[in-house]
């Protein structure tokens, strides 16, 4: 998904980007699908749904299963993509599963940084249940998404992925009420399904399939028609039939595929829209040429935004991409972008094959062209200068995509965006953040003395906007790393500061406590973790510590009477 296309409007088309809520009234043509995954989710503890990337399982859920249950008065958590925050540093509560501190980060985004970290899952769903007038749980309805990117090779730690899926599923036999839905594509559904045959839990599979052709014609007529476009009554069969059709590199038609595809058929769409549709009656030009050159700028935007989100030459994602198209059905090895020192890196393919362009032979071994569609416009001379290039990367862009490299374990990907970031004076705000994320990362790599550094910074940064909560949550991260750095007095110093600013945060309360301890304050640790737990938070963090502490201290009372 680009970044301009995002937040910009395509018609009728969704363009580059899944279905949201809001594109509910577009979402058509899957009707029946829908009901089949409402149905699975309320009767199922543990629902998985599979498909091929593309096909449009994000948009079934987002716009299709989820208004459907909330419509019908259900309670359903948010989603989103798990990402990293270093709005609450990791520095603070190391012990918390980064993974599990990212979904209860959507999960619940009023809670978030004040509440949440610090918690498990089992303990959120403990506090966030409801019964109905008879004393019954209410069902609650949760979503994780793009499941296979804590299963695919990754740089992330593969124990902090490992932990997270296991505490998730043990949520799922624990709780009655949850209603847990999973979405993965096919090429990690037996990866998937090893782990959820591990567990006591009643599950279901749906997989989710292409469109038919008569299908799709009836949705993009439908979707035309909503939005009160002028196109005559041919329109959408030829849309869908280029949608289908497979050039020769001459523009003969060579081959038709028997299904469509959904994010081809919205990829097309946008793009003719924008190029030569909008309200009028002509949306696919007469020749297959025209179209084939507005893909081509269309998909040197996309690969253009690929190559600045990964820092590689812009021609590097585009090279890559024309070998796919030349090995055809044998593909490229994945040993050609294994290298993580080479130009191209994991990162760069996978982020191809996220945005639907490539996929995986059956046995994984091999890349493919995700749509054969698109041969003949990678294969085509890269646009013209005067073609419009991506629009400049902002602070905050800079700082999604550190957040996005960190969490995929790409640390200095991560680093450097958000060095050139700062360099570029980003405000303000996006500035203390980025130097926060800065200081997560040194304090990652066991640099405990430039993690110190960058915590401080970002805190005077902070200060002077007056935001508070976020001064102490660094003060007590830049504390830990001072300590662990041997700089005690520095330390001490600044925790003493932290703790003179909290208020009701037991997530901070845990963190001090964990702080004190390591600083040999056992007592003052214990004080600071009750009030954390005062009143049944179940801070999952403080309690855990508590015990810890607890543990010590009588092991040694034994020690001294024996």
């Amino acid at each position: 998904m680009t970044r301009a296309a995002i937040g910009r409007a395509h018609g009728p088309f969704v363009g580059a980007r899944p279905f949201l809520a809001r594109d509910r009234h577009l979402f058509l043509g899957r009707e029946e699908e829908t009901g089949e995954l409402v149905r699975s989710w309320s009767r199922h503890r543990l629902t998985v749904l599979h498909g091929a990337n593309g096909v449009g399982k994000t948009s079934l859920v987002g716009a299709g299963a989820v208004p459907a249950l909330t419509d019908r008065g259900d309670t359903v958590l948010d989603s989103g993509e798990l990402r990293f925050d270093p709005a609450f540093p990791s520095a603070v509560l190391p012990g918390h599963n980064p993974y599990t501190r990212a979904l209860l980060a959507f999960w619940s985004p009023a809670e978030f940084p004040t509440h949440a970290p610090g918690t498990s899952i089992g303990d959120f769903l403990r506090t966030h249940g409801s019964t109905d007038r008879h004393g019954l749980a209410r069902p609650l309805f949760a979503v994780l998404d793009q499941t296979e990117l804590l299963l695919r090779r990754s740089a992330a730690p593969e124990q902090w992925r490992r932990d997270f899926l296991d505490e998730l599923f043990a949520a799922v036999e624990d709780r009655a009420d949850l209603h847990l839905l999973l979405t993965v594509r096919t090429g990690h559904l037996d990866e998937l399904r090893r782990l959820v045959d591990k567990r006591e839990v009643d599950h279901a599979e749906i997989g989710l399939e292409p469109f038919g052709p008569g299908t799709a014609v009836d949705a993009v007529e439908r979707s035309l028609a909503l939005f009160g476009s002028r196109a005559g009554p041919e329109e959408p069969g030829r849309l869908v039939r280029e949608a289908r059709t497979v050039r020769d590199p001459r523009g003969r038609p060579r081959l038709c595929s028997d299904t469509v595809d959904p994010a081809l058929l919205q990829l097309l769409g946008a793009t003719l829209w924008q190029e030569t549709g909008r309200e009028g009656a002509g949306l696919v030009p007469a020749s297959g040429t025209e179209v084939d050159r507005a893909l081509t700028v269309c998909l040197a935007g996309v690969l253009a935004e690929v190559a600045a989100e990964h820092l590689v030459p812009p021609d590097v994602p585009h090279a890559w991409l024309r070998r796919v198209v030349a090995a055809g059905d044998r593909g490229v090895g994945r040993s050609a972008c294994d290298d993580p020192d080479g130009v191209l890196t994991p990162g760069v393919v996978q982020a191809l094959e996220d945005r639907h362009l490539v996929t995986t032979n059956r046995d994984g071994s091999a890349y493919l062209l995700r749509h054969p569609r698109l041969a003949r416009p990678l294969m085509a001379p890269p646009p013209s200068s005067h073609a419009p290039g991506p629009s400049p990367w902002s602070g905050w862009d800079r700082l999604g995509a550190a957040r996005a490299a960190h969490t995929r374990g790409e640390v200095e990907l991560a680093a450097e965006h958000a060095r050139q970031a700062l360099r570029a004076d980003p405000g303000p705000r996006p500035r203390a953040l980025l130097t926060a994320l800065l200081g997560d990362l040194a304090f990652e790599r066991g640099e405990h003395r430039a993690a110190a550094e960058h915590y401080a910074d970002a805190a005077r940064e902070r200060e002077a906007a007056g935001d508070g909560a976020a001064v102490s949550r660094l003060l007590v991260a830049e504390a830990r790393n001072r300590l662990l750095a041997g700089e005690r007095s520095a330390g001490l110093s600044g925790l003493s500061a932290a703790q003179g600013r909290v208020h009701a945060d037991p997530s901070l309360r845990a963190g001090i406590g964990q702080v004190l301890w390591l600083a040999g304050q056992a007592q003052s640790a214990l004080d600071v973790l009750e009030e954390a737990l005062v009143g049944g938070g179940g801070v999952t963090e403080a309690r855990r510590t508590r015990g810890e502490i607890r543990s010590e201290r009588d092991g040694r009372v034994d020690g001294r009477r024996a």
